[in-house]
């Protein structure tokens, strides 16, 4: 009898129970989109920091664990701090920008420093590394999705920006360009957010326990170090 009734009910107007269930269809579909398209951004990301290699990144104080949404910037020189602590072999400064736009990350690094803590990028034929200011990597994704070629210009901050070269995905960022060109170009020009470390056992060269462990206590033990973390 209630089987009935409910059968009825729904039969009598066709056109309420129609767009009833279109409506939670969509909100059941726009779930499920959203929390997939958070997760695989978060997921992306995670793997994208974690691919740059550094054993540990220094951030400011009140700095979000997501880098497009941490504005805090720090000074240059605690980059010098952080390389006279035992068992740090490697520090590279970070500065980043991200547009909003198409959800792409740009790195300002320097070439040598980046190249210590990373190991490297591995370059597709033709590349070459970022040595003149308006010279610009991208990875190999960016460059399939956008169809971006070696030789392509791409506008970037409002800048015309030359594309030396495709490089392997996996290095924190979908493009990047040099530190100082990053520097002049935007306001905070002397302070990354965040920094990238290396640290090894100077006698091994595999990562060690024991120096990793006690590599964030021998940062804080510096002056002027203990607020970062």
């Amino acid at each position: 009898m209630v089987n009935k009734l409910i059968v009825s009910n729904i039969l009598y107007r066709p056109i309420r129970t129609a767009v009833s269930a279109l409506a939670v269809a969509i909100e059941v579909a726009m779930v499920m989109l959203f929390v997939g398209l958070a997760h695989g951004l978060l997921n992306e990301s995670a793997h994208r920091v974690e691919g740059v290699g550094a054993d540990i990144l220094v951030q400011p104080p009140g700095s979000s664990f997501l880098f497009a949404l941490s504005q805090a910037p720090m000074p240059l020189k605690i980059g010098d701090r952080l390389k006279e602590i035992p068992h740090v072999l490697a520090v590279a400064p970070v500065f980043f920008n991200f547009i909003s736009t198409s959800l792409t990350v740009i790195y300002g690094i320097d070439m040598s420093s980046f190249d210590d803590v990373t190991g490297g990028f591995t370059y597709y034929p033709g590349s070459r590394p970022l040595r003149d200011p308006y010279d610009l990597l991208v990875d190999n994704l960016y460059a399939k999705a956008n169809h971006v070629k070696i030789g392509d210009t791409l506008t970037l901050l409002n800048h015309q920006f030359h594309v030396s070269g495709i490089v392997e995905h996996g290095k924190g960022a979908r493009l990047f360009i040099p530190l100082q060109t990053r520097r002049t170009l935007c306001r905070n020009r002397t302070r990354p957010p965040f920094f990238s470390s290396s640290v090894r056992s100077r006698d091994t060269p595999t990562p060690s326990p024991t120096p990793f462990a006690s590599c964030s206590t021998d940062t804080r033990s510096v002056p002027s170090m203990n607020i970062y973390r």
